[in-house]
């Protein structure tokens, strides 16, 4: 299947796994694995949060049209307050999501890591995943001319994840949003990033439903200690499996090929002397 505004990297979340998430037949795209009743129509749920989604979408860029023609929103301005307040923290509550804002800096082997929100927790009060939200105008893989933050804020969350015990995280600036995994054993870009100016502005439904059956609040973890049996690892692992079944089949395809081109060779008359 063919993404319009998806990208996986990394063999994260591969495009075969996608599609099946896309086609309900994955694991957890049940109606009552999304906590909603069994007699509920998924589909229904799914529709209900596009058309706020694109509503909420509508009322950002307007919101920003009347700042910027006030002067209120000046040219060096990152919007980072107006996406989070007018779009992000909107969009992730149809997902089902209770953002909260972190007011300090996490320290972690005497680094800091701003993150600005974390989703729900736990109801032992173990921090939930982080989500980190930046503006409108900032890029996602470009580190600030002024040296601060130190890191661009894709590199900020996978620098976290890596140090920490969270396994998963998402990170995005109103425009892509990209879900992230601890990668520390690997030094090759891993990530999902969905296009969501693409996606809204293109009545992209289908791929919108990917995320929303994807992204939505109960695959994540609940908290750092449930990681490794959330639905999203389950998905990683499956990919991982089949990545090596794959693996495994070309091995024995390449044994196969060069016996046979070795046999080949010997048995060849021109070969007998």
């Amino acid at each position: 299947m063919n993404f319009t505004t998806i990208t996986s990297e990394g063999n994260l979340i591969p495009a075969d796994l996608l599609a099946q998430i896309a086609e309900g037949t994955a694991e957890g795209q049940r109606p009552e694995d999304f906590g909603f009743d069994k007699a509920r129509r998924l589909t229904d749920e799914i529709a209900a949060a596009w058309s706020d989604a694109r509503e909420y979408w509508s009322l950002f860029q307007r919101r920003i049209e009347t700042l910027t023609r006030q002067g209120r929103l000046r040219d060096d301005d990152p919007g980072t307050s107006i996406t989070r307040e007018f779009w992000i923290e909107r969009l992730f509550e149809t997902l089902g999501y209770r953002l909260a804002s972190q007011r300090s800096a996490a320290l972690v082997e005497s680094r800091t890591y701003f993150i600005s929100h974390r989703a729900s927790g736990s109801d032992s009060g173990a921090e939930g995943p982080p989500i980190h939200v930046e503006g409108f105008r900032t890029k996602l893989d470009q580190r600030p001319l002024s040296g601060r933050p130190r890191l661009s804020p894709h590199a900020l969350m996978q620098e976290y994840l890596n140090a920490t015990e969270h396994l998963w995280g998402i990170v995005t600036n109103g425009e892509r949003l990209r879900l992230l995994r601890d990668s520390s054993r690997t030094t090759r870009p891993s990530f999902v990033e969905f296009d969501l100016r693409a996606m809204l502005e293109g009545e992209l439904f289908s791929e919108f439903a990917i995320l929303y059956r994807l992204l939505h609040r109960s695959r994540l973890p609940q908290a750092s200690d449930d990681a490794p049996r959330c639905l999203l690892e389950r998905y990683h692992q499956q990919a991982l499996d089949a990545g090596g079944r794959v693996r495994e089949g070309l091995r024995v395809g390449v044994e196969q090929a060069l016996l046979a081109l070795g046999n080949g060779l010997i048995q060849h008359p021109a070969n007998a002397k």
